[in-house]
């Protein structure tokens, strides 16, 4: 098996976007705005630019457009695609810099052993209860909005018990002595293994658990006939244990606020 190039990378990861239920989608050949619903704690997203122009020029009718959802500020996905000079015009426009992650890939099946980190139990979120404490372990790592109601944790149980079976990825969530302490996704398209989602809660953190979802994940997608694992690691927490793991960066993206008020 060969190895990973930065075509067949960056190409897969152009195609893997977020559109959760219930979004908005702008869409045009230069960018993707995506409006995601308000428990979602940047609700506006620019997910990917690609343009001739210069960078400047189709900034001006980005904010145009972002600015029509009357929010007070965008999330802005510098992605590999993106044009010379977009991150000079998004700071020149009061752009903050809020986050940088690698794009790091890793050939399935790969050699990764899962840790031995007693009390640890992995479960899919395939039932109600699983659901629930996904739902809290993630609000309290991510923020977002309250709690979603019983009707729509029971349609993402009955979701991931077809997506899990028929091998295409769910949500795992980790329990330490029956505590849920992590969550971490999978979605499998194409061949490509799209690790998601993946954190601790601070408490637990340091103990082998991200670890031990890395693997759980990586033997998923090698049992459903992925051929790479494709994720993005901030490089101040998650990426330098997904290289120790033998993940190799492909680049780098990283998000900006960018106020529209």
């Amino acid at each position: 098996m060969g190895e990973l190039d930065l075509a067949t990378v960056a190409a897969a990861n152009e195609a893997w976007v977020l559109e959760p239920e219930g979004s908005e989608v702008v869409e045009t050949a230069e960018y993707r705005l995506v409006r995601y619903p308000d428990q979602f704690s940047d609700p506006l997203n620019l997910q990917w630019v690609r343009t001739s122009r210069p960078a400047r020029d189709v900034l001006i009718d980005i904010v145009d457009r972002a600015a029509r959802f009357g929010l007070p500020e965008v999330q802005v996905y510098v992605r590999l695609s993106a044009p010379d000079g977009f991150d000079d015009a998004l700071l020149d426009r009061g752009a903050e810099l809020v986050d940088t992650a690698d794009v790091l890939a890793l050939r399935v099946p790969a050699d990764v052993t899962t840790p031995d980190v007693p009390g640890l139990d992995l479960r899919w979120r395939t039932e109600l209860d699983v659901a629930r404490d996904a739902s809290t372990v993630a609000r309290t790592v991510f923020g977002g909005g309250g709690t979603p109601d019983e009707k729509v944790l029971a349609r993402r149980a009955a979701a991931d018990r077809e997506t899990v079976a028929a091998g295409t990825g769910g949500l795992v969530v980790a329990y330490l002595e029956g505590t849920p302490v992590a969550v971490a996704g999978i979605k499998i398209v194409d061949g490509v293994a799209r690790l998601w989602g993946g954190a601790v809660l601070e408490e637990y953190r340091g103990r082998g658990v991200y670890r031990a979802m890395v693997a759980a994940r990586l033997a998923y997608a090698a049992g459903h006939g992925a051929t790479m694992a494709l994720t993005q690691g901030r490089v101040a927490t998650s990426s330098p244990i997904l290289r120790r793991l033998g993940f190799l960066s492909f680049g780098q993206e990283r998000t900006y606020s960018l106020p529209l008020v």
